[in-house]
């Protein structure tokens, strides 16, 4: 059994009840592997991706070779994955319940089915880390994202819903549902840091209204005879409204979803006196958002695919998913599944979120928290 590690705790300052960043309790074993846990939703898995332009993968080789500077190995355990929730609706449970299915089946990563939920991913990942001989509390860092499928897309970016009902619902699932989450797990990794990245503009004013107008047509399966129809002169007029709407939605739930987890986090660090969740900020501006002219993010290829690279493989391993479902009452759509990729992050979307991730960990390590390897 290794030493355990604790080089992320700090300690509960007297004065006003706040948390001061401290220096490792233990000194910095230039030897022993880096434990890192990737768990959470599309945004962490890299949806669309191939895998050596996801996010973590990119931080994990920043982490040995600029970091650690390669004396220190880092282990990489991932099991995050499309369409992933913090906790799964009842519906979604007793659907399973009723075909006799395992919540914690998992499927390939780009099929956007809600479990393995991300609490459920905290389970699987300390059984498999008990597997191979290490304890919860040899785990350095928890990189995740999550709370967005709680809510789920279609709800968030609903154009002719109110505004109350989506503050309410980023209130209960950001926030709150965040932080049941957070007490569970932290005390699952109780040495771990969660680096919770930030969710980003989905839509913004300079998004082309055509090209959201095409991508919903597509998303709802409109037989391609009808969209020289439905995208005519008086249709897109009426789309550009909605586009304002879209675009109001995008910035109450990006903006809202943001304080909603720092809210979380920092009262799950006060709730256990040590620096157990972090935040990383979104490095996507609004500005190159989903169909802007520089955008950060896929979006619709040419007759009717989604632009990002794992396309062909998502349609194939959606139409096995969706077989194997078949008999369930689940609240999941194939189409939605095949063209999940769009408004994800691409490779330099990616490539920012890596190097943002990695600026907090500088940030941390200026405080004491991280000690960089002597040279």
């Amino acid at each position: 059994m290794r030493i355990s590690r604790r080089k992320f705790l700090i300690g509960l300052a007297a004065a006003g009840g706040t948390l001061a960043l401290s220096r490792p309790s233990l000194p910095f074993f230039g030897e022993q592997d880096f434990e890192l846990l990737v768990i959470g939703d599309s945004l962490i898995a890299g949806q669309g991706l191939i895998e050596k332009d996801r996010s973590y993968n990119l931080f994990k080789d920043w982490l040995e070779t600029e970091f650690f500077k390669g004396k220190r190995n880092v282990n990489l355990m991932n099991h995050s994955h499309s369409g992933a929730s913090l906790f799964l609706a009842e519906r979604e449970i007793e659907g399973l319940k009723k075909g006799n299915r395992d919540p914690k089946k998992a499927y390939h990563k780009e099929v956007n089915f809600s479990f393995p939920s991300i609490s459920a991913q905290v389970e699987i990942a300390a059984d498999e880390y008990k597997a191979k001989g290490l304890d919860a509390i040899d785990v350095d860092m928890v990189l995740m994202s999550g709370s967005l499928t709680d809510i789920t897309s279609k709800k968030i970016l609903d154009a002719f819903d109110r505004y109350g009902p989506l503050h309410k619902l980023i209130e209960k699932h950001c926030y709150e549902g965040m932080f049941r989450f957070l007490e569970t797990a932290t005390n699952v990794f109780p040495s771990a840091v969660f680096t919770i990245v930030s969710y980003f503009p989905m839509v913004s004013k300079k998004s082309s209204s055509g090209e959201i107008y095409n991508a919903v047509l597509e998303l709802y399966d409109y037989p391609g005879f009808t969209k020289p129809i439905l995208n005519n002169i008086v249709t897109k007029q009426f789309f550009k409204i909605l586009h304002n709407r879209l675009n109001k939605r995008s910035r109450i739930f990006y903006e809202e979803s943001s304080e909603a987890i720092k809210k979380a986090i920092k009262r799950i660090n006060e709730k256990n006196g040590r620096l157990s969740a972090v935040f990383v900020e979104s490095p996507i501006p609004v500005d190159r958002s989903f169909e802007t002219k520089d955008s950060l993010l896929w979006g619709m290829g040419k007759k009717g695919r989604a632009d990002d690279d794992m396309y062909d493989i998502r349609v194939e391993e959606c139409g096995k998913a969706f077989k194997d479902i078949e008999d369930l009452d689940l609240p999941y759509g194939k189409r939605f599944c095949e063209l999940s990729g769009i408004g994800h992050p691409n490779p330099e979307g990616a490539r920012l979120y890596a190097e943002a991730i990695a600026n907090k960990i500088k940030e941390l390590s200026q405080k004491g928290v991280f000690r960089v390897p002597q040279t």
